[in-house]
C-alpha cells in the first residue's frame, strides 16, 4: 500500500496546511503584528488565520497580554509536535541547501544569564557585523536554576548556561563550550587597597552579592568554613547594574572572571585574584532534541564553539 493509502486524504484536503505555518510562527513571535511581518501577510491575514486556528483546534491558543501575546498550554503542547515536523518538511524539501545565515533574516533565540551575555552578546553582534550575517539574534534570560523552563519556551534555540545537563536526557542535547573561575571587582580608590586583594582585606571587606535568589551562595559558605562572616553591603540579582554600584563605593564583589572582565573593561574598575579557595565553573550549550539535526541548530552551535575559542 503506498503512502497515501495510509493517510485520510478527505479530511487532509479540507485543512489549510499553511496555518500550522502560520500558528509556528504566532508561537514564536508573540505578537500579530510582527508575525505578518516575518510571513510577508497582511495584520488582517493573520488574524483571520488565527481565527481559523482556533476553530481547527476548539482553543484560544493565544490570551492577549500587555506585552503581546501569550499560548495557552494546549498551543504550547501543540508548537511541541508542529515544530519538529515544521523543520522536517524544510530540511526534505532543501535537503541539499546548506543554511546562509547571510540570505535569511531568520531570528535566533538564544538564551543566557546577563554574565554571559556581557561577552557573547558583543562577540555576536562584532561577528554578524564582520562576515555580513542577515540572521537576526534576540537574548532572553535564564540561569542554571530555571533552564528547562527556558527551553519548554518553542521560541529558545538553544540555552548556554553555567550547569552540566544530565547526560542521559531524551529531551534534549548538550555541549560543553567553556570553563572558569572566579575574580574579584572592586574600584580600588574607593577601597583604598592595591592588586591584588590580599586574604585579610577579602575577609574584613563589604561584599556586593550577586545572586539571582538573592539568597548565601559559595563565597558565604567558604568564609563561614574560615570562621567569618560576609558583610554583606547589597544584594543584586543581575550583573547589569555591578560595574555601576561598585564604583565609588568601598566594596568587594566576586563574579564569574567573563564578566569581571567585561565589567573592568567598561568601567575602569580594578580585578584581582580571590583570595580563597574559589570553585570553577561549566557553560554548556544545551538544545532541544528535536533541534538536533536541524541545518539551522547546527549552525548556531558551530557559532557558539568559535565564541568559546577566542581568547
Amino acid at each position: 500500500m503506498g503512502i497515501m493509502g495510509t493517510i485520510n486524504t478527505v479530511d487532509l484536503r479540507r485543512i489549510d496546511l499553511n496555518l500550522l505555518v502560520v500558528f509556528q510562527v504566532l508561537c514564536q513571535e508573540r505578537h500579530v503584528t510582527r508575525a505578518a511581518l516575518k510571513l510577508n501577510l497582511s495584520q488582517s491575514a493573520v488574524s483571520a488565520s488565527l481565527a481559523r486556528l482556533r476553530t481547527l483546534f476548539d482553543d484560544p491558543l493565544f490570551v492577549r497580554t500587555r506585552d503581546g501575546m501569550t499560548p495557552t498550554p494546549k498551543a504550547l503542547a501543540i508548537s511541541a509536535r508542529v515544530a519538529p515536523t515544521l523543520s522536517s518538511i524544510v530540511d526534505l524539501i532543501f535537503d541539499d541547501v546548506a543554511f546562509d545565515p547571510k540570505r535569511t533574516t531568520r531570528i535566533f533565540h538564544l538564551a543566557m544569564s546577563d554574565d554571559l551575555e556581557l561577552v557573547l552578546a558583543p562577540w555576536l553582534m562584532a561577528r554578524k557585523l564582520a562576515e555580513g550575517w542577515s540572521v537576526q539574534f534576540a537574548i532572553h534570560q535564564t540561569n542554571s536554576t530555571v533552564w528547562r523552563e527556558t527551553l519548554a519556551d518553542p521560541r529558545i534555540d538553544i540555552v548556554v548556561c553555567g550547569t552540566r545537563p544530565e547526560p542521559q536526557a531524551a529531551s534534549y542535547q548538550s555541549e560543553p563550550l567553556l570553563s572558569g573561575s572566579y575574580l574579584c571587582l572592586y574600584d580600588e580608590q574607593a577601597l583604598g587597597c592595591p592588586q591584588p586583594l590580599s586574604r585579610a582585606v577579602y575577609l574584613q571587606a563589604q561584599h556586593v552579592r550577586v545572586s539571582f535568589d538573592l539568597q548565601r551562595g559559595w563565597v558565604d559558605e567558604r568564609m563561614a568554613a574560615l570562621g567569618f562572616t560576609r558583610r554583606t553591603l547589597c544584594t543584586i540579582s543581575h550583573f547589569a547594574g555591578l560595574g555601576a554600584l561598585l564604583q565609588g563605593v568601598p566594596a568587594v564583589a566576586t563574579v564569574p572572571e567573563h564578566a569581571a572582565r567585561a565589567l573592568a573593561a567598561m568601567t575602569g574598575l580594578s580585578t584581582s585574584p580571590v583570595p580563597i579557595d574559589s570553585p570553577r565553573f561549566s557553560v554548556s550549550a544545551i538544545w532541544s532534541t528535536r533541534a538536533d539535526g536541524s541545518a539551522e541548530n547546527t549552525w548556531l552551535r558551530g557559532v557558539l564553539q568559535r565564541f568559546a575559542e577566542t581568547p
